[in-house]
């Protein structure tokens, strides 16, 4: 007479806990990287916006649009950018470093570096995924949790 069996081993429930619980791991981890990559997509092009706004600027002005602290827009920045433009987000804060002196000189020493549009998150990621994204040909470097895109006057050249 053999002996029927009925439900599963506790063995053969482990196993698939275990299994489903790496299945959920990965893909949570890869959720959070598809979620920093929409992310940083989205800032990409919003930062992108700014630094057309700041060449427009230029355009119309001769000089770039004046320092301003982080998360702060510049004065007379915002008739260039769309309506609702936030420098400070839930996610990340931009700020706009303007390295040229009153006098027209520039201010951190004779390099060609005239402004720096710097981000800042709290999400080391999602810096990561924006530098991944890096406005196209901007330069641009990245300490910490801080990526700086680099401005240079219309009229420079880097040789």
């Amino acid at each position: 007479m053999t002996s029927r069996r009925a439900g599963f081993t506790f063995i053969e429930l482990l196993t698939v806990v275990v299994v489903l619980g790496v299945l959920a791991s990965i893909a949570t981890l890869r959720y959070i990287d598809l979620r920093n990559d929409a992310l940083a997509a989205g800032m990409s092009v919003e930062l992108n916006g700014v630094r057309l706004a700041a060449f427009n600027y230029w355009g119309e002005n001769e000089r770039w649009p004046p320092e301003a602290a982080p998360g702060v827009m510049p004065n007379g920045m915002s008739r260039y950018l769309r309506d609702g433009f936030r420098f400070s987000t839930p996610n990340y804060v931009i700020d706009w470093e303007n390295f040229i002196a009153a006098d027209n000189s520039v201010s951190a020493g004779n390099g060609v570096m005239q402004v720096g549009l710097t981000v800042t998150s709290s999400d080391a990621g999602l810096i990561r995924a924006l530098a991944r994204h890096a406005a196209r040909g901007a330069p641009y470097f990245v300490v910490g949790n801080t990526l700086t895109y680099v401005i240079l006057e219309p009229n420079t050249r880097v040789d």
